[in-house]
């Protein structure tokens, strides 16, 4: 096990635990790795139902779809009538039992877990009537709990972003980095932008070599390929060699930005 964050957010997960009334949740991850972005120490305290929501398709392939998952690009408006859609057909009995003993509207409520920055404020913007939550790419954006009417029947939790308390291996790390949810101040940059490179050579070469116009040889290791995007992009100290610190946040920024190409890191 690794950890590379402060530590967990006791004070967050007792306040979202004690959330009542609740009658389903959203858990929602990354469609880039839908298992490395979900927290079973959260989703596993509650008795309750519980449907998965994979955002960020525009950066992801689909190489292995799930059927228990709904996959949605938060940037595409009729993801919000999908969303609707969904919760109606899950609470249609309820619903409609509620409707004969002679309630008029049927309120449900639902809450979105889900890690730092996995897009859980953009999927409320999107469902709200009215733009009100604050957006940053970078992780611990949402600090409390807020609750919005997305329809006449849900009324939806928006929680903060809560870290798994130990992450099970390097890989899984260097995947949440990837995905822009462990900040990069505070992992060690040269380890996770190597198995980053051998991860694209080995899934996405010809992606990684379109982009950075060379061919990457077979003897071509990572310090090599790294000094080689040093000088093209003349990364460069004063005493006029590569500097790889610079060359590898520069990768790792277009990795984690998707301009290299969509990737899936399952």
């Amino acid at each position: 096990m690794i950890n590379w964050f402060p530590g967990h957010m006791q004070k967050a997960t007792k306040q979202i635990v004690a959330t009542k009334p609740l009658d389903l949740i959203i858990e929602l991850t990354d469609a880039r790795s839908i298992e490395a972005t979900r927290n079973n120490e959260i989703t596993n305290l509650f008795n309750k139902p519980k449907i998965i929501i994979a955002t960020k398709t525009d950066l992801a392939t689909y190489e292995n779809i799930r059927n228990d998952v709904l996959y949605i690009n938060i940037k595409d408006k009729n993801s919000k009538n999908k969303i609707i859609k969904m919760l109606n057909d899950f609470f249609k009995t309820k619903i409609d039992n509620l409707l004969k003993k002679g309630m008029l509207k049927p309120m449900f409520y639902v809450m979105i877990v889900g890690l730092p920055n996995v897009g859980k404020t953009s999927l409320i913007n999107l469902l709200a009537p009215k733009k009100k939550l604050l957006v940053q790419n970078k992780p611990g954006v949402t600090r409390s709990k807020q609750l919005i009417k997305i329809s006449d029947n849900f009324l939806l939790y928006d929680t903060p972003g809560i870290m798994m308390k130990k992450i099970e291996s390097f890989e899984t790390g260097c995947i949440l980095c990837l995905l822009n949810i462990i900040k990069t101040d505070i992992i060690p940059l040269q380890e996770v932008c190597e198995w980053t490179y051998e991860f694209y050579v080995k899934k996405y070469k010809n992606e990684l070599e379109k982009f950075f116009g060379f061919k990457i040889i077979s003897t071509m290791n990572p310090n090599d390929f790294f000094e080689e995007v040093g000088q093209k992009y003349l990364f460069l100290t004063k005493e006029n060699k590569v500097d790889k610190k610079r060359t590898m946040l520069y990768f790792l920024n277009l990795v984690k930005e998707g301009k290299i190409c969509k990737v899936n890191y399952e």
